[in-house]
Formats: structure tokens, C-alpha cells, sequence
């Protein structure tokens, strides 16, 4: 979509209006989420959006997180029938005992859950994923979920402030 400089009295249609000013969604997660001793991915209760039918989307993430260092964090998503995504977690290695360490940029697919290193209770760490999502016929959610990486007692957290954003690229 090539960016457009609108005129002082220009009329803008309804079509305007969707191409150049509803190309973006976004949520905020609002509040602390916990998992504990389950390896079983769940889908996040705040990190979901709706996604149309025949349409691609550039979607990144900002997943503030924590858990043991040895419970780490697996993500992945779910999306409507049909759709497939390329992304990367750009996550922490699981061997991380920092939260500045190697990055995962290994390429994955819509049904892949990629273990990302956590670093200890409490201290929080950051997971970028982003990649294109392609909606085929069935609109539906996008959603974030996600497990602890290896069943531990700690519980592994995603945190306030995270956010997931979905931005239109074609209509």
C-alpha cells in the first residue's frame, strides 16, 4: 500500500478510510498470566485478534515473560482453517542463562512451538515473534498460545504489557 498525502477538502470514500486508517489492530495484554507443571499449550486469555478471509497480515508480538530456567517457555499460535504462517520466535535459546544471550531466527511454520529459553522467576525476558500471515477462505482468530517448555513447579509467566499487533497488507 504506497502511502498517500491527502488534500485540505479531498471527499474520502468509505474505501479511503479501510485502506489507509483501519490497516492495524492491536492488543494489550492487561494483566499477569501463570502456567505451572503443564507442557500443554493454552491459548492466552488477552493475545488474540480477528483476522478476515483472503488476506495477508505482517504480525509481530512483544511477549514480556518469565519462569524457571529449566521450565523455559514454548509459543506458537492458531489461526482459521486454512491459513498459513512464516515466522520467527527471535527468542532466547534454551541454554540461556541470561537475558542477553543467543537468539533463535530459525524459520517456523503455523503449527511449530519453538521452546525459548527463560532465565529465572522473576526475571522477566522478551520474545519478539513477527512473520506473514496468509488467511485463506475461513475468517477467524489469530491467537497466541503458549506452555512451559519442560513441566515445572515454578510457574512460568507471560506478563502485563505484552502486545500482539496484526497489520493489513492486502484487502
Amino acid at each position: 500500500m504506497p502511502i498517500t498525502n491527502f488534500v485540505a477538502g479531498q471527499t474520502l470514500t468509505a474505501a479511503d478510510l479501510n485502506r489507509y486508517l483501519m490497516q492495524q489492530a492491536h492488543v494489550i495484554k492487561p494483566g499477569i498470566e501463570s502456567v505451572t507443571s503443564s507442557t500443554t499449550p493454552q491459548n492466552d486469555d488477552h493475545l488474540f485478534l480477528n483476522v478476515s478471509a483472503n488476506t495477508d497480515y505482517w504480525v509481530q508480538a512483544f511477549i514480556i515473560y518469565n519462569g524457571a530456567t529449566a521450565g523455559d517457555i514454548q509459543i506458537g499460535w492458531t489461526a482459521p482453517s486454512g491459513s498459513t504462517f512464516d515466522w520467527v520466535s527471535d527468542g532466547l535459546s534454551t541454554a540461556a542463562t541470561t537475558s542477553t544471550d543467543e537468539v533463535s531466527r530459525t524459520a517456523q511454520g503455523l503449527t511449530n512451538l519453538p521452546n525459548v529459553g527463560a532465565v529465572g522467576s522473576g526475571n522477566n525476558c522478551t520474545v519478539s515473534p513477527k512473520g506473514l500471515l496468509r488467511v485463506g477462505a475461513n475468517s477467524g482468530v489469530l491467537r497466541f498460545r503458549w506452555a512451559q517448555a519442560v513441566s515445572s513447579a515454578t510457574a512460568t509467566q507471560v506478563t502485563t504489557n505484552s502486545f500482539l499487533m496484526a497489520r493489513r497488507l492486502t484487502y
